[in-house]
């Protein structure tokens, strides 16, 4: 697939909030020198971070698509969020944000399962003495393993334009 931009007018086949370019002057404000590559492999990068957010955050956006009908490919552009419009400049910034780390790592990674059946949450491995240590996620009634890690500075970004925790919209 292409890369092609929402410019805010509901486009159907749109797969980024944020172009290379922007992106690059988001960095190059900020003195970050690990955001690099060809234009395409950014490209690549800022639609992995735009389907991370519309997978991770998709039902939890304030307000409703604005163009239901096109149908819009992507969640933005939005109505019924107070103070927001089109492409709001903080979902562009977490796009940059979660682009950055997708460089270096898959944003939403895998489950590892040992051999037991159990979620291994760390693995570390001494060779001499011989020591293995092995940690599982919480298993039992309730317990839940987490489904996407945490990007503090990313995530953040994302807070005004989402429904208070728990609150993921129930369509009747």
């Amino acid at each position: 697939m292409a890369f092609t931009l929402e410019t805010g007018a509901g486009v159907a086949n749109a797969n980024s909030y944020a172009t290379a370019d922007e992106a690059d002057a988001y960095f190059e404000e900020r003195g970050v020198t690990a955001w690099t590559g060809s234009a395409d492999v950014k490209n690549a990068l800022l639609i992995k971070a735009t389907d991370y957010i519309e997978i991770r955050y998709g039902n939890r956006f304030k307000g409703e698509v604005e163009f239901p009908d096109t149908p819009q490919g992507l969640s933005f552009p939005r109505t019924g969020i107070d103070g927001y419009e089109g492409i709001p400049i903080c979902l562009k910034r977490a796009t940059y944000e979660y682009a950055l780390r997708a460089l270096s790592a898959p944003l939403a990674p895998d489950a590892v399962y040992e051999a037991n059946g159990k979620t291994l949450s760390s693995k570390r491995t001494k060779a001499g003495p011989i020591e293995t240590d092995v940690t599982y996620t919480a298993s039992g009634a309730g317990a839940v393993a987490p489904t996407f890690r945490p990007y503090p500075a990313a995530d953040a970004l994302l807070r005004p334009l989402l429904l208070p925790s728990g609150g993921n919209r129930v369509t009747r």
